[in-house]
């Protein structure tokens, strides 16, 4: 299980290269069709290799971004719901536990 922390950085930069590779294509498709620097209306006929690769990647990055978005919004919800109480129960078994490993050892 990855931490909260991962999980939020693996979905945010999908999502980062997905707007990144999404703006190239718009661009990619622009230039291609004589758009960039012109003040004239632009010509929608030419769809560039360039714009198709991005594109695809773009598609895949969002893909990628699904997993560690879900498991971050549910651990973060799982992580709202445990009390202060829970994590001392939990806290005082681990420390009887090793307080009983200590004392197991020193029997050894």
């Amino acid at each position: 299980m990855h931490s909260r922390r991962v999980l939020g950085a693996v979905a945010l930069g999908a999502i980062v290269v997905a707007a990144v590779s999404f703006g190239i294509v718009d661009w990619s498709i622009a230039d291609a069709n004589g758009c960039v620097g012109s003040t004239s209306g632009c010509a929608d006929h030419a769809v560039p290799p360039v714009a198709i690769s991005f594109a695809a990647l773009g598609a895949l990055a969002l893909l990628v971004s699904v997993l560690p978005t879900v498991q971050w919004i549910v651990e973060a919800i799982q992580a709202g719901r445990t009390t202060d109480r829970d994590v001392q129960l939990e806290e005082a078994v681990l420390a009887r536990r090793r307080t009983r490993a200590l004392s197991d050892g020193d029997r050894h």
